[in-house]
């Protein structure tokens, strides 16, 4: 058993430290760039800081929770990193459709902003998979 809350505690701080990154890319493209004039949508910002404070808990006072418990933090914060990836992506649709799929014209900052951006939404994407994972290693270990 101890095992398995020493792994849950590293990959939870895997999903912690790429959530991190991601949402220092995600403020980054947002402010600066080609999307500097856009308006910055503040609730991936929030929700990914509830996330990460969630993964903050759980790793550093998972043995002193109830199991119901540690598992509605990682279940909410695996829906919060989901709702920040959704916002991610959905942000910077407009940036793939004409980069990729009307390439005539576009500002080489453009490209820029998307291709940073796909770096931190991939983060996202590490950090909620590391989060289920985490989810099931204790359920594994009790087996």
């Amino acid at each position: 058993m101890k095992k398995s809350v020493e792994k849950i505690t590293y990959i939870v701080g895997l999903a912690a430290i790429a959530a991190i990154v991601g949402l220092i890319i995600y403020i980054f493209t947002s402010v600066t760039g080609y999307l500097a004039s856009s308006t910055l949508n503040i609730l991936p910002i929030v929700s990914t800081v509830i996330a990460i404070v969630l993964m903050i808990a759980v790793m550093f006072v998972n043995q002193r929770l109830p199991q119901p418990v540690t598992d509605i933090a990682m279940f909410a914060a695996v829906a919060l990193l989901l709702y920040s990836f959704y916002e991610f992506v959905l942000g910077r649709v407009s940036l793939a459709a004409d980069v990729y799929f009307i390439p005539v014209n576009y500002p080489a900052s453009e490209a820029t902003a998307l291709h940073i951006s796909i770096v931190g939404i991939a983060l996202y994407v590490v950090a909620d998979v590391a989060m289920i994972a985490a989810a099931f290693v204790r359920r594994l270990a009790e087996k």
